[in-house]
């Protein structure tokens, strides 16, 4: 059933969750932020002062004893998420991840087992599944609009996060072991061609260390000088599915500008394109059918229109609160989280041994 109004708790007060979550939470489903938590007390009181929140933790052993409090986003660093995730479905909150929800499949498999055991729903970022453009892709992929899917490329790229983003605080811990371009940008691909293609077979990878030393380039840091030799900085990623199903992934921070397609998927009669800079449109469709006497490009309209502002960084909220009311999996599951993140450890484990690795989840 229903309730009025579902509760609501940030933890990690950075900057994404000052840019999207706080300012979006009301706006993607029945509910409100009460609460935020951070370890750092300016971000709390910049909490307090850009959003209103009056409640404010340093810790999330804090807010679990004093917060009341229905469903939690944790929007913590990389490294910081499985203890944070695993604290938070032991004392029976419902719980939205960032990116990923563990650096291995053991971690993400104890976060799943630990929702199940306090009957809660468990749902992991990235969202790029619940776009418009992407369930328009699928379905035109299901109905066989282009034929006999063949192969998906995907690039998931930036000039790294010193470069573009700003940052009130150091961005020195991107390029540290737990987290690295990887898990910053790779898993972005990754979720978007399972969701299209379905669960990886097996894969193989190449990385380079490209850029070992990078300056900050905006925000409180601008200037800094930093070392960046510890993790790669480029990944280029071949990806079996199964059934001559193909693809590859070019991800890292290495590409300070580009113009290439997010993302295109390969059939047998035609191509679905993402194109570079759009902010989810209809994606545009190649079709080459003798029967029709149809050949070139067209932008699609299959007549199901989404809500205005239906897609938001807090989509992943809404999946969760569908989940919850309506007693079903979130389509952003822990399951398929699982896999994503065993997709990541297989490219590192190629990556170290420059041979294939066959993966063993599914979702």
């Amino acid at each position: 059933m229903s309730r009025k109004k579902w509760k609501v708790a940030v933890v990690g007060a950075g900057g994404f969750a000052h840019n999207f979550y706080f300012s979006e939470i009301s706006l993607c489903a029945d509910a409100e932020c009460v609460a935020a938590c951070d370890i750092n007390p300016k971000q709390l009181e910049l909490t307090r002062e850009r959003f209103g929140i009056e409640q404010l933790y340093g810790s999330v052993e804090e807010l679990l004893g004093k917060c009341d409090f229905d469903i939690a986003i944790d929007s913590a660093s990389i490294p910081a998420h499985h203890e944070l995730n695993m604290a938070i479905l032991n004392a029976g909150k419902h719980l939205v991840s960032q990116k990923p929800a563990g650096l291995t499949v053991e971690q993400v498999s104890m976060q799943i087992e630990a929702a199940k055991k306090a009957g809660v729903k468990f749902a992991c970022v990235p969202i790029h599944s619940l776009a418009p453009d992407m369930k328009m892709a699928k379905r035109l992929m299901e109905k066989g609009a282009i034929g006999d899917i063949i192969s998906i490329k995907c690039v998931s790229s930036h000039g790294g996060p010193e470069y573009f983003q700003y940052r009130d605080a150091d961005p020195e811990w991107f390029f540290h072991p737990g987290a690295g371009a990887l898990y910053d940008m790779g898993i972005h691909a990754v979720d978007k061609v399972v969701s299209l293609m379905g669960p990886v077979k097996r894969l193989s990878a190449m990385a380079a260390c490209a850029r070992k030393t990078r300056m900050v380039r905006s925000g409180a840091y601008d200037g800094k000088i930093m070392k960046t030799d510890l993790l790669p900085d480029t990944y280029f990623i071949t990806l079996d599915f199964g059934n001559d199903r193909l693809g590859c992934i070019d991800t890292g921070f290495t590409h300070v500008a580009t113009k290439c397609p997010q993302m295109e998927v390969y059939g047998s009669h035609g191509t679905i394109s993402f194109k570079f800079g759009d902010v989810r449109p209809n994606p545009s469709v190649y079709i080459d059918s003798p029967n029709w006497d149809l050949r070139g490009w067209t932008e699609p309209d299959d007549g199901i229109v989404p809500h205005p502002g239906v897609f938001r960084q807090t989509s992943c909220l809404t999946d969760l609160v569908r989940a919850i009311e309506t007693d079903t999996e979130p389509e952003l599951s822990g399951v398929r989280a699982r896999h994503i993140v065993e997709v990541l450890c297989a490219i590192e484990e190629s990556v170290k041994t420059n041979r294939p690795v066959e993966l063993s989840t599914t979702f």
